[in-house]
C-alpha cells in the first residue's frame, strides 16, 4: 500500500491551507512556520508523506489563526484545524452540490488551540503558532489512519 499523502501546498491563493491574515504583518511568517511543523511532524512516520505522487491519496489539514493579539508584553493566538480528504472529490453542478467540494474527516470535540508567549512581533507570534501546531498535528494521525482504512 502506497503512504498516506499529506498535502501541504499553500501556493493556491484561492485554496489556502495556511491561513493567518488575523497576524497582520507577520501573516507570512506564521503560515510558513505552520506547513513547516505539518511537513516535520510527518517526515518520520513510514506510512505518511508529504512528497506528492502519481494518484495519491491522503489528506490537506487545513489551519487557521482565528484570533490574534499581540499586547504590550504579550502575545496569544488561537488556531484551528481542519482534515480534508485528497484529493478533493469532484461534482457536478447541480442543486445539491455545495461550495465546497472538500470531503471533511471528522475529529472528537474542538480542533484547535490557543498559546500565549512573551514579547511581541515576529518571534512572538512563531513562537505561540509554533506551541499550538506541535499539539494538534499528531491528533489528526490517529483519525487519517482510520478514515484510510474505510475509503
Amino acid at each position: 500500500m502506497p503512504p498516506v499523502f499529506i498535502n501541504t501546498d499553500n501556493n493556491d491563493k484561492t485554496k489556502k491551507i495556511y491561513i493567518a491574515n488575523a497576524a497582520g504583518e507577520v501573516m507570512t511568517d506564521a503560515e510558513e512556520k505552520m506547513k513547516e511543523i505539518v511537513v516535520k511532524a510527518f517526515e518520520k512516520i513510514p506510512d505518511f508523506t508529504t512528497i506528492r505522487f502519481d494518484n495519491a491519496k491522503g489528506y490537506t489539514l487545513v489551519f487557521k489563526v482565528t484570533k490574534f493579539n499581540a499586547g504590550d508584553h504579550e502575545t496569544s493566538c488561537t488556531i484551528s484545524g481542519q482534515i480534508l480528504q485528497y484529493p478533493s472529490v469532484t461534482y457536478s453542478k447541480s442543486k445539491q452540490s455545495s461550495k465546497s467540494d472538500a470531503v471533511m474527516v471528522m475529529i472528537a470535540g474542538n480542533w484547535s488551540g490557543s498559546a500565549t508567549a512573551t514579547g511581541r512581533g515576529k518571534n512572538a507570534m512563531i513562537d505561540c503558532v509554533e506551541a499550538i501546531m506541535e499539539g494538534i498535528v499528531p491528533k489528526s494521525i490517529p483519525v487519517m489512519r482510520s478514515d484510510m482504512m474505510r475509503r
